[in-house]
């Protein structure tokens, strides 16, 4: 499938299982989805999400922010830990609280814009991803590591960045036998899916995060 087609695939799920109270598919086929999961002891019906305003939606708010949608596309307990202008730095020292509070069985980590942003650079925010990765797998939680949103007009001044930070998150990713949710990919070029500020997803930006996450729960 072509990079530029998958948003409208995503938002056509999703406007499917509005009409029609289907569960979500995943564009790589069903099979994956019932491979089995060990989680050990925690529930396997809970979703953790860490990050940024991205993730907390509040901040600069599109409607609903992906983590509500994920849950009505999941049927799991989803639970938002975003916070408006942290870092992976912050990310770092809440995630081990936040896993032995929630005992999620899935751990969706959209990190890493502000740092990047703030000039902190690529390794540290790699650094802290790799961080945040471990920990959730000592826990016997499901990580599941996302790309940057592309970014644009007054943020485009970091575009270049973060195209080198994506490779390395998916690199990163490769190595720690994490699951990618590459959501540079899912948005292509596709200027609708973020907001006039160049960094927050639009409405249906977020709607196509939700489904991309919800793509890598199984």
């Amino acid at each position: 499938m072509k990079t530029g087609n998958l948003w409208r695939k995503r938002l056509g799920m999703l406007l499917a299982v509005a009409g029609l109270g289907l569960a979500a598919g995943c564009d790589e086929g069903d099979d994956d989805k019932k491979k089995p999961t060990d989680v050990g002891d925690n529930d396997i019906n809970t979703v953790l999400c860490i990050g940024d305003s991205i993730t907390d939606g509040e901040c600069a708010p599109a409607g609903a922010p992906y983590p509500s949608r994920l849950a009505g596309l999941s049927g799991k307990r989803t639970i938002n830990e975003g916070v408006c202008g942290s870092t992976t730095a912050t990310g770092v020292g809440r995630i081990g609280t936040l896993l032995e509070r929630n005992n999620p069985g899935f751990v969706c980590i959209l990190y890493g814009i502000n740092d990047l942003t703030y000039g902190r650079g690529r390794t540290e925010m790699l650094t802290n991803l790799r961080a945040m990765v471990q920990a959730a797998k000592g826990n016997k939680s499901v990580p599941i590591l996302a790309t940057l949103l592309p970014t644009y007009d007054s943020h485009g001044f970091i575009a270049g960045e973060v195209i080198k930070a994506n490779d390395g998150i998916r690199q990163l990713a490769r190595d720690e036998g994490a699951r990618l949710c590459d959501l540079e990919q899912e948005f292509g070029a596709n200027r609708a899916l973020i907001q006039p500020d160049g960094l927050h997803p639009s409405d249906s930006g977020n709607q196509v995060i939700a489904a991309a996450f919800n793509d890598k729960i199984y």
